[in-house]
């Protein structure tokens, strides 16, 4: 079984429960915040622009697209009932089936950093091919600088694979040009008492893309096809 296929096995399973279980709480709605905030800088939704959220799962990011894909069929139905005027396709974000130079934006969050670095290099080139010249593709990413000082191991698929600003130039191939780099949380913030998590989105977010960005504990990079 592939590692694609093991996150496609593990969604479908958990996802009635996704929403409640992930993002019905504090520390959930704090990366939701911080995410939301800067994808209202990266995409305008009112330009009559095709945009793909690739892994769009039940929908939680859709409103920025007008296109959602997946390869969990279970995800998607609750994505299709959240989004009714949004045209989605359950298939593999590596082989989307889309014609080439169809989308100006391309997004997917919390996808990439559950797969192998030769499955992310498939979905960086299925990106390159379904974009329009000159279209961005955007995507979060663990740290691997906060990883490395922090020495943490992840020991399972989930959440495993973490990357830095070299790494995504060099999977890059020179098809993309690096546009820019945004932090999302920078404090503990699962460790910090719930009744402080929402006072500190804002001072979190100003320390997540301040100088330090890079240990932020994701990276959420947007990439401009050549």
């Amino acid at each position: 079984m592939t590692n694609e296929n093991k996150v496609v096995e593990y969604y479908d399973s958990i996802a009635k429960d996704y929403d409640d279980s992930r993002f019905n709480n504090s520390y959930g709605q704090f990366i939701d915040s911080q995410e939301r905030r800067t994808l209202d800088r990266l995409i305008s939704t009112a330009d009559g622009t095709l945009r793909l959220e690739m892994a769009c799962g039940t929908g939680r990011l859709t409103n920025y697209a007008t296109h959602g894909l997946d390869a969990s069929d279970e995800m998607m139905s609750l994505a299709r009932q959240r989004h009714p005027n949004v045209e989605f396709r359950q298939a593999s974000a590596a082989d989307t089936g889309f014609a080439d130079n169809t989308f100006d934006v391309v997004y997917t969050f919390h996808l990439l950093m559950h797969l192998d670095e030769t499955t992310i290099q498939q979905i960086f080139d299925e990106a390159w091919r379904i974009l329009k010249p000159g279209g961005r593709f955007i995507f979060d990413i663990p740290s691997k600088r906060r990883r490395n000082l922090l020495h943490h191991k992840q020991t399972t698929w989930h959440g495993a694979t973490s990357l830095d600003r070299q790494d995504v130039e060099r999977m890059a191939h020179g098809n993309f040009d690096l546009r820019s780099c945004h932090g999302v949380m920078m404090l503990p913030v699962h460790k910090l008492p719930r009744v402080l998590r929402k006072p500190l989105q804002k001072t979190d977010y100003l320390m997540a893309n301040g100088w330090l960005r890079k240990y932020s504990s994701y990276l959420i990079f947007e990439l401009q096809k050549h």
